[in-house]
């Protein structure tokens, strides 16, 4: 009995995922990690209904889609939709590496979106193929620092086209900490030892820690993982915790349970609208920007007409103003800026979208031999090694 009761319950909490399911991811309140946490249980149910059970399909739903979870709303493909009558069929993932392996065991799909810190590791994969510019409408509008990114270029070729775009850097209660400078550095400031908290990731202890010592992060040799290593012993020693959910230090900087952390810039816009004191650093080795980008699928007898409409609907002006108000990150289109109220740009730091790229660090894939010697580097530190 106790079992049937479960199942009940089970099935009720997935029937009102499914049915509020848009409603859910619409809130501005989420940023695409915590969309991402909540589309698990949605994203199990639409990776394992049957091709066959679809139903009939208006000619715009003929295009598969592999999206982030919460990217699906309409207000990011509107033109696509005028065009075609329907949105897209679309399919969600929550995390890259999930989505890989997804797309490795013979997932086939149209179009998708990977991020440029692996995805090289997908054209290494065969899943994604080459695109070509001169189908992409807004192509020439993508600021010119983002269609240089290296990770876009792959044996001669573009393997993705810039979309969104955010980044990672300090947030602090600015009401409880005074920054001697605006650097990395504050993660060492012993006035707020046990106050601090860091995001549990390899990744960002090379990104942080080499932008400290002063070397590239992504591209550091052996000797520089042992100097990075040392200084993230140090920021170990002044973390209350580690967290892997950016709830987890929303509610811990509100509470004043810590006062300065690493973080993405969608929790500043979050504690910001809950009239919180906070700032997100600027620092002086230059703020973490990562960027992610829609590409071709490959194995999939899609309409490649279809794929590229939805690229140039994605990357369009109207969808990057609704990106940027509804999420709180940027764009990749330089004229979805001026749409959007110079207030609001302002309050998400993004006001000079082009002067934070240039002094900034675009976030990208590390050599597997590289990210192996930081994994460990990092888990040796966590373990008081």
């Amino acid at each position: 009995m106790t079992r049937d009761l479960r199942q009940d319950d089970e099935q009720e909490t997935e029937d009102l995922l499914m049915t509020n399911f848009h409603d859910v991811f619409r809130n501005p309140q989420l940023d695409r990690r915590q969309l991402a946490s909540l589309a698990a249980a949605a994203g199990v149910a639409m990776f394992t209904t049957p091709m066959a059970l679809r139903p009939a399909r208006a000619a715009g739903g003929d295009l598969d889609v592999f999206e982030w979870a919460g990217y699906d709303l309409p207000e990011f493909h509107q033109a696509y939709m005028d065009q075609h009558g329907a949105s897209p069929e679309f399919a969600m993932f929550g995390e890259l590496e999930e989505a890989l392996q997804k797309l490795r065991g013979g997932f086939v799909t149209d179009v998708t979106h990977p991020c440029t810190s692996s995805i090289g590791r997908w054209a290494d994969a065969g899943v994604i193929q080459a695109v070509d510019t001169d189908r992409l409408t807004h192509w020439g509008d993508i600021f010119p620092s983002m269609r240089e990114i290296r990770a876009l270029h792959y044996e001669d070729t573009i393997i993705g086209v810039p979309a969104d775009w955010g980044n990672s850097s300090i947030l602090y209660r600015s009401d409880l900490v005074e920054p001697m400078e605006n650097s990395y550095n504050l993660f060492l400031d012993e006035r707020y030892a046990g106050k601090m908290a860091f995001f549990d990731s390899a990744d960002a202890f090379a990104q942080v820690c080499g932008l400290i010592l002063g070397v590239h992060p992504f591209t550091m040799d052996e000797k520089e993982i042992a100097e990075a290593a040392d200084i993230m012993r140090r920021i170990h020693a002044n973390l209350r915790f580690y967290w892997t959910d950016p709830t987890q230090i929303e509610q811990a900087l509100a509470a004043g349970e810590i006062v300065l952390s690493y973080s993405w810039n969608g929790s500043a816009k979050n504690l910001k609208s809950q009239g919180l004191e906070v700032a997100f650093m600027d620092p002086r080795e230059g703020i973490l920007t990562w960027v992610c980008a829609l590409a071709l699928g490959t194995g999939n007898p899609g309409n490649l007409d279809l794929a590229y409409d939805f690229i140039n609907a994605w990357t369009s002006p109207e969808a990057g103003k609704n990106l940027i108000e509804m999420y709180g990150y940027g764009h990749s289109n330089t004229m979805a800026f001026p749409l959007v109220a110079a207030e609001v740009l302002d309050s998400l730091g993004i006001a000079d979208p082009d002067a934070m790229m240039a002094k900034g660090t675009f976030i990208e894939e590390m050599a597997p031999d590289t990210r192996e010697a930081v994994i460990r580097a990092f888990d040796d530190v966590k373990s008081g090694i």
